[in-house]
């Protein structure tokens, strides 16, 4: 049962200390998680906003890696006149991220509604590039997550983990220790022409394509048959391998991407995920811009060959001017490992 609250509930530093000790004992994942609250919690950020309901909607989709630069990340959002962003990979109490609340501190700088749900507990500093500059030596709160934000009212906001991922990082394999999984939220917006279903998703990067269509199924039965306008959107991470099969996934992607140079910026015939979106009378074609989604950070990660793996999939809408904006400040400087993905939606 989701909770919906005021601030989500941070799980002290003995309570993380504890499950990574009982992870590195091999005690099972079932065990831990049920002792931390905040994975069934949606945190329901307020505003006094309450604006006429729009005739089109301008939205976006960004993995905002950790929300460090959100400030810049507000410039890029005002500067794109959007009304909803959907959020992936937000910080709350994170030392490589200053332990900020990213998401809440984007929102309310914004003025704008918003909800966020904890992804995962990071047990550790983070993955091992992040580990050689932490701010601190420990996580204020270690939670990471997803998040929708608007300028317009969210209501009947609602929280899916996602059962195929949930407890997928319970180990140290990845060289990120993690209690959680992958989920999606979702809210609704009011149009002039009716509601407006808007999902926030991040699928599982370190798992096979098939297993990313089986997210999307869980998905689209969780949502049911409905005639309402729908928009999916956020970090597929179509990356059309399974990076857990091969021992350098990137020399795969090399091989790959030399063997066909469109595979990663096109790649629908590699990813199931759009044949179960299709079945649903989703469509993409018109959402998005073609172009590579993925910005390499000084650290020279993610590394090329780059692909298309953000996107949003409607239902019930048309999507006009789509967009692939730069995830750069003004000075140039990178915000995300992503680029920021827009779209104007109507109902039909």
């Amino acid at each position: 049962m989701t909770k919906r609250v005021q601030h989500i509930s941070q799980p002290d530093l003995e309570l993380r200390a504890a499950a990574e000790a009982g992870l590195d004992r091999g005690e099972p994942y079932s065990a831990w998680a049920p002792k931390f609250q905040c994975l069934s919690e949606l945190e329901i950020i307020h505003s006094p906003l309450d604006p006429e309901p729009p005739e089109t909607l301008r939205i976006g989709a960004w993995n905002l890696e950790r929300g460090t630069r959100w400030e810049a990340a507000q410039q890029c959002i005002e500067t794109a006149a959007l009304d909803v962003v959907l959020l992936t990979e937000m910080d709350c109490g994170m030392s490589r991220s200053e332990q900020q609340h990213t998401a809440r501190a984007l929102c309310e700088s914004l003025g704008w509604h918003g909800v966020f749900a904890v992804e995962f507990i990071e047990l550790g500093l983070g993955n091992p590039w992040e580990l050689n500059q932490p701010r601190d030596d420990f996580n204020l709160a270690g939670l990471h997550g997803n998040a929708i934000i608007s300028r317009f009212p969210l209501r009947q906001p609602k929280l899916l983990r996602d059962p195929i991922s949930d407890g997928s990082w319970w180990h140290r394999r990845f060289h990120e220790a993690r209690l959680g999984g992958r989920m999606s939220i979702s809210v609704d917006i009011q149009m002039q022409s009716g509601p407006v279903t808007c999902i926030a998703v991040h699928l599982e990067n370190n798992c096979a394509p098939d297993d990313r269509a089986r997210a999307i199924e869980t998905l689209l039965d969780w949502l049911g048959d409905s005639d309402q306008a729908c928009v999916v959107g956020g970090d597929f991470n179509t990356s059309t391998i399974d990076p857990t099969e091969v021992d350098d996934p990137f020399r795969l992607r090399t091989r790959l991407g030399a063997e066909d140079p469109e595979r990663f910026v096109h790649p629908q015939a590699f990813e199931p995920l759009f044949e179960v979106f299709a079945d649903a009378n989703f469509h993409w074609g018109t959402a998005n811009a073609t172009g590579v989604t993925q910005r390499p950070r000084e650290r020279g990660y993610p590394k090329p060959p780059l692909g298309h793996i953000d996107w949003l999939f409607t239902r019930h809408l048309q999507a006009t001017a789509p967009r692939i904006v730069s995830a750069v400040d003004d000075q140039g400087l990178t915000i995300s490992d992503h680029e920021l993905i827009v779209a104007t939606l109507t109902i039909n």
